[in-house]
């Protein structure tokens, strides 16, 4: 009975180290790793930097933040900080003139997304409640990203 148990344990334990994924095959089967940062800008927000080969920023993340008025609750997020945050990391002269501006809704989840000369900002939502903001930049540089 004992062998039995010390032969399973084994075999158990052997076969879980054949499941082990290492750096090396992630990298063949995937390429590269993104170059990712995260910042607290604020407290409670943090924003989530993607670079490109030469360092530059290509993809920004930030929490979506909720309309309130009237008294803000201790501790929530509300869609003004966040958009003070967007403004001073991505204010209009880096983003250019605004190209265009879309919308998409697939049941609950939402998308609305301002595409303008250098950068596409989209947030997106389930029902009335956000679910980030995704600001990506129009560099050559930067590998082919889409908007969520």
């Amino acid at each position: 009975m004992n062998f039995l148990i010390g032969t399973t344990l084994s075999l158990i334990a052997a076969s879980s180290a054949f499941a082990q994924l290492d750096s090396f095959t992630l990298h063949s089967k995937y390429g590269p790793p993104l170059e990712r940062e995260t910042f607290t800008v604020r407290p409670g927000i943090e924003m989530v930097v993607d670079y490109g080969p030469s360092k530059q920023a290509c993809r920004i993340q930030l929490p979506s933040g909720m309309q309130i008025v009237g008294t803000v609750p201790p501790g929530a997020l509300t869609k003004q900080q966040v958009d003070e945050v967007l403004a001073e990391v991505v204010p209009p002269s880096i983003r250019g003139k605004e190209v265009n501006r879309m919308s998409m809704a697939t049941g609950l989840h939402n998308v609305v997304a301002t595409e303008y000369e250098r950068v596409t900002i989209s947030e997106s939502s389930n029902g009335s409640i956000g679910t980030g903001i995704t600001v990506i930049f129009k560099d050559a540089s930067c590998p082919a990203q889409k908007a969520p």
